[in-house]
């Protein structure tokens, strides 16, 4: 029996093969390793599926939304990393993603050993009495074919004079990991989901306070991941009650997020209404439906604004 591991799993180093190169731009940057902040470019190698990174159940499972974001994150942290503007800034919070999938044929290919690699653009703004900015534009290429493309904006950010452990949730009714397209029930971020009158639907945020993927001191991704993993984890749901769809075979083939400039803990989000629009056919003949989500913050404030779109794939 194969048993499905947590979001927060971790593999040792030797099962990881990751590479990312700088592109230069200018002899230069070539010869003295320099790098521009206004304009870089870099490469991400990686070979998929990456079951040790920290969104995967297990290698039956298809790479999804956070694979894009993470790495997108990754090298975005590697250049304000080695930008001293960007070092001396503190914290850099996500302001705006988008993921678009292209290639949905690898969904379905999820347990062989492929290829990927990530081309992204990087700019770096400055501008005088406003936040800095690190702007990421990325296409991912799946053995040589395009599979997604992302746009990732981190704003500077106030980092809160105390960054304690947010407080745990009194225990609430979940969905089955299965509603939610999950396989571990501690990666199941939703609780107590309910309709109103009108379809709406309605569900608190509360991700297993001992996954530390989901924990903001231990993880700087641990945001932008709960974002993603809920406002899905929220559309399949949404998608299966109103529309009838399997959530097994519920693929994002967008995924658009407008966030505060503030989205530092503890403003994490808390709640979401999830509102379902018509479903229609995508160029593929598949059904699709569009997922408008509102999130908001335990006091709440606004704390985003997530379009999901999802086809029934079989």
């Amino acid at each position: 029996m194969t048993t499905a591991a947590a979001l927060s799993r971790q593999r040792p180093a030797a099962a990881r093969f990751r590479r990312i190169t700088h592109i230069p731009a200018a002899a230069e940057e070539f010869l003295f390793g320099a790098l521009s902040p206004s304009d870089c470019r870099f490469t991400l190698t990686d070979q998929l599926p990456c079951t040790e990174l920290p969104y995967e159940e297990g290698a039956s499972l298809p790479l999804d939304l956070h694979y894009v974001t993470e790495a997108m994150h990754s090298i975005c942290e590697l250049v304000a990393g080695r930008v001293p503007r960007f070092a001396a800034l503190g914290q850099l919070a996500v302001a705006r993603a988008v993921v678009t999938v292209e290639g949905g044929e690898f969904w379905r290919c999820a347990t062989q050993r492929r290829h990927s690699v990530m081309e992204s653009r990087l700019r770096g703004t400055f501008p005088p009495a406003e936040p800095a900015t690190l702007q990421c534009d990325a296409t991912l290429l799946v053995q040589g074919k395009p599979y997604a493309s992302g746009f990732l904006l981190l704003r500077e950010a106030a980092v809160p004079e105390s960054t304690g452990k947010p407080p745990r949730r009194p225990p609430s009714r979940r969905p089955a990991p299965a509603q939610v397209a999950r396989c571990d029930p501690r990666n199941v971020v939703l609780a107590d989901p309910r309709f109103d009158s009108h379809g709406v639907m309605l569900a608190d945020i509360a991700p297993d306070p001992a996954n530390t993927a989901f924990d903001p001191v231990a993880t700087s991704r641990a945001r932008i991941t709960i974002t993603v993993e809920a406002t899905r984890q929220a559309a399949v749901l949404a998608a299966a009650e109103l529309h009838g769809f399997s959530a097994a075979h519920c693929i994002p083939t967008r995924w658009s997020a407008e966030l505060p400039e503030t989205q530092v803990f503890p403003d994490m989000p808390a709640r979401c209404r999830v509102v379902a629009g018509p479903v229609v056919r995508d160029a593929l003949g598949r059904p699709e439906t569009t997922m408008s989500i509102v999130l908001s913050s335990s006091d709440g404030g606004p704390a985003g604004a997530v379009t999901v779109t999802l086809a029934q794939d079989c």
